[in-house]
């Protein structure tokens, strides 16, 4: 993780605060995976584009999190960069479920 610009005390410490940044995360990465889904059924954004504004919502919504929890965790510190870098990664990793996600919306809605 320190390639990521992440300073810990310990793993213990690196885990838990993957874990409380993912708890304060989940309500806007809901928010997240829902907005592009009605965005979409109104036909203002192609799917393409729904999924980019995916992509950015939940970079943002991981972001939060992990920033929330980095200025309240003493033991584990990271730079803004790096916690920007880690939540595009980990919302590119969910763009295949979230394609799968608009492929079933876009049939429930026709």
């Amino acid at each position: 993780m320190k390639i990521f610009g992440f300073e810990y005390e310990s793993i213990g410490s690196i885990i838990l605060f993957f874990v409380i940044a993912t708890i304060i995360s989940y309500p806007f990465s809901l928010i997240a995976e829902i907005l592009p889904k009605v965005v979409l059924s109104f036909g203002k954004l192609p799917k393409q584009m729904a999924i980019l504004f995916y992509i950015i919502l939940d970079t943002f919504a991981t972001f939060y999190g992990l920033r929330v929890v980095d200025y309240f965790m003493q033991s584990v510190s990271a730079t803004d960069i790096s916690i920007i870098i880690v939540s595009l990664i980990l919302a590119l990793f969910g763009i295949n479920d979230v394609d799968k996600k608009l492929k079933e919306w876009i049939d429930y809605i026709n």
